[in-house]
C-alpha cells in the first residue's frame, strides 16, 4: 500500500465560526465571557482578561496613530513579564503581525531582523532599545510619555478590519545562506492550532498553561494562544526561574500548571512526582526517549511526543505515548486536525508504507512562505496535488517512514540542518560567521555525541596558529545567538571529502568525542 492510500490524512474538522476569526477576535470573546479570570500571571502579579484586553486595545490605537496597519510588521523586544501579552495582542489588534526578538540577541542580529522585515516600529522596554537602529521608532512601554499616550486611548475593542489570512507573526529561524530567514504565518493557522489544543486538552478554567519557550521561538505561539484563545491562564516565569530546575519545578507546582510544552532536555531535569496538577505534558523539539515519557506518566496525566517546523505553525503531528515504552523511541505520530502528512521519494511520488521518504506537510497550518525570499518559498512550498485549488505542501527536509498503523517515525534529515536545544540551526549560518575570523580559512559545524545533550563543535582549517575555543566564541558572540555558538573547536589540516566531493561529516565527528 502506498503512503497516500491509508486514509491517515482524513483530518478535516469543522470549528464553526471560530475558524473565520482572527487570533485577537477569539481572545476578545473570552475577555467578554471571563473578564475577571487571570489571562496572564508573572511573579505574583496578574492581568485579568478584561485588563489585558483594555491595555492591548489602547496600544493598538496608539500603533494605528503611528501608521501601523494591516500587514505591517511590528517588532517586540521585551523580556518575559506582563508587558509581553499587551504587546503581542495590541499589535494583532492594530492589524499588524508581530516580530518577536530575543532581548539577548547581539545588536548585529537585531539590526538584521528589523531591516529584513522592513520593521519601522518596535515595542520595547528597559535598556534593550539601545541596540536598535536609530531609524526604528521604539514604543517604550516603561516611558512616562508613552504611558500617558496609551492611557489617553479608549479601552474598547478597536475593531480594525483584519482577515484570517492576514499576517499574525513573522518568525526568524536559521538560514542556509548564512543569514536568518523569516517565516510568515497567518491568523487562520494559529486559530487552528488553538482549536486543536482546546479539543485535545479539553481546556477549561482552572487550567493553566506554562510559557516556557522564549518568545522568539515558535513554541511560544503554542503557549500564548492555547491559553488566550481558549479562555484559560498563561503562567510566565523569569528567565532565571526557567533556567533553574528547582525554581521551575516550584513555579509549575505553586502556580498549579496543568499543561506545558517543554523540550526533552528540560523535562529530564524535573521531578514529575512533584507536579500534582500537571495533566498534559507536551514534550517535543528534539527526540523523546521512551523512558523519559514513562517517567512523566501518571493516571491523571497524558504525555505526548510532538513534532512541527516553524513553517507549519508549531505542532504538525503528535503521538500519545502509552505507559511502558521503555527503551523504545516514540514515533512523531499523525497530523493534527486540518493538517496532512505525505511521505515521498526524491521525485515527489508517494512511497510504500514502511519505506523512508521526505515528509511533506499540508493543510491549514502551512505558512505563507518566507519573507522576501520568493525563490526559496517556491522551492520549499509546492502545489498540493491532494488538496483544494491553491493548497500547498511544505518540504520539511525530514526523512521519515510511515508505520502500518499510520504513525510516522522520524529517521534523519535529508540535509545538514541541526537541532540545538530545540532550535533549528543551519550550520551554514554559523560557518559563514566563523570564516570571517582572520585565522579561519574553512569551517564546518556539526553536533557531536548522542543522547539529548550533544555538543556543537566547529571543525576549523586555519592559517597559522589555531585560535582558542574562547577566541572563536568571542568572535561569534556579536553575530550569533548563544545557542548557535560552538562549545568546542577542533583544528584540522583539511576537510575530509566523500566520493561525491562533499564534506564527510561522519569522519569529522569520528575525530572527537563530546567534551
Amino acid at each position: 500500500m502506498y503512503d497516500h492510500e491509508g486514509g491517515w490524512n482524513d483530518t478535516v474538522r469543522e470549528y464553526g465560526e471560530v475558524a473565520d476569526l482572527c487570533v485577537h477576535q477569539v481572545f476578545e470573546r473570552w475577555a467578554k465571557e471571563r473578564p475577571m479570570l487571570a489571562a496572564s500571571r508573572f511573579e505574583g502579579r496578574q492581568l485579568s482578561y478584561a485588563e489585558l484586553n483594555a491595555r492591548a486595545n489602547q496600544l493598538a490605537r496608539h500603533l494605528n496613530r503611528l501608521g501601523v496597519g494591516r500587514e505591517s510588521v511590528v517588532g517586540v523586544l521585551l523580556d518575559r513579564g506582563l508587558d509581553l501579552p499587551v504587546a503581542l495582542l495590541g499589535i494583532l489588534k492594530a492589524g499588524a503581525g508581530y516580530l518577536p526578538m530575543d532581548v539577548l540577541h547581539p545588536r548585529s542580529r537585531l539590526e538584521y531582523l528589523v531591516r529584513d522585515a522592513a520593521c519601522e516600529v518596535v515595542v520595547t522596554a528597559g535598556d534593550a532599545y539601545d541596540r536598535l537602529p536609530d531609524d526604528v521608532l521604539p514604543v517604550r512601554l516603561d516611558d512616562a510619555s508613552v504611558a500617558a499616550a496609551l492611557v489617553a486611548q479608549p479601552e474598547d475593542d478597536p475593531g480594525f478590519p483584519v482577515h484570517p489570512d492576514n499576517l499574525a507573526y513573522l518568525l526568524y529561524t536559521s538560514g542556509t545562506t548564512g543569514l536568518p530567514k523569516g517565516t510568515l504565518v497567518q491568523h487562520r493557522s494559529v486559530v487552528n492550532l488553538a482549536e486543536y489544543c482546546r479539543r485535545e486538552y479539553r481546556l477549561e478554567p482552572p487550567d493553566r498553561i506554562l510559557q516556557f519557550a522564549n518568545p522568539s521561538f515558535d513554541v511560544s505561539v503554542f503557549d500564548f494562544f492555547a491559553a488566550w484563545c481558549n479562555g484559560v491562564t498563561l503562567v510566565q516565569g523569569s528567565r532565571l526561574t526557567l533556567l533553574d530546575p528547582r525554581a521551575l519545578t516550584a513555579l509549575i507546582r505553586d502556580e498549579k500548571v496543568t499543561v506545558m510544552d517543554i523540550p526533552p532536555a528540560v523535562a529530564r531535569l524535573l521531578d514529575p512526582a512533584g507536579l500534582p496538577d500537571l495533566r498534559a505534558a507536551h514534550i517535543g523539539g528534539e527526540a523523546l526517549a521512551g523512558e523519559l515519557a514513562d517517567r512523566f506518566q501518571a493516571p491523571h496525566r497524558k504525555v505526548r511526543n510532538t513534532y512541527g517546523p516553524t513553517e507549519v505553525t508549531v505542532t504538525s503531528t503528535e503521538y500519545l505515548c502509552p505507559p511502558g515504552m521503555g527503551d523504545a523511541l516514540p514515533p512523531i505520530g499523525r497530523p493534527i486536525e486540518n493538517l496532512t502528512a505525505h511521505v515521498v521519494d526524491e521525485r515527489g511520488n508517494p512511497v510504500l508504507v514502511g519505506e523512508p521518504g521526505e515528509l511533506l506537510m499540508g493543510g491549514v497550518g502551512v505558512a505563507r512562505g518566507y519573507h522576501g525570499r520568493p525563490a526559496l518559498t517556491a522551492e520549499r512550498f509546492v502545489p498540493d496535488p491532494y488538496g483544494p485549488p491553491g493548497a500547498r505542501l511544505y518540504h520539511t527536509g525530514d526523512l521519515v517512514r510511515r508505520r502500518p498503523d499510520g504513525h510516522l517515525e522520524f529517521l534523519d534529515r535529508v540535509d545538514t540542518q541541526l537541532k540545538v536545544n530545540g532550535h533549528r540551526v543551519e550550520p551554514g549560518e554559523i560557518e559563514a560567521v566563523l570564516r570571517r575570523h582572520p585565522a579561519v580559512r574553512e569551517a564546518v559545524v556539526d553536533l557531536v555525541g548522542s543522547g539529548e545533550d550533544p555538543t556543537l563543535v566547529a571543525f576549523l582549517v586555519v592559517d597559522g596558529d589555531s585560535p582558542t575555543t574562547e577566541e572563536v566564541r568571542a568572535h561569534a558572540r556579536p553575530h550569533l545567538p548563544t545557542y548557535m555558538i560552538p562549545a568546542r573547536t577542533v583544528a584540522v589540516e583539511e576537510l575530509p571529502l566523500t566520493a561525491n566531493g562533499k564534506v564527510d561529516r561522519r569522519k569529522l565527528r569520528d575525530l572527537v568525542s563530546p567534551a
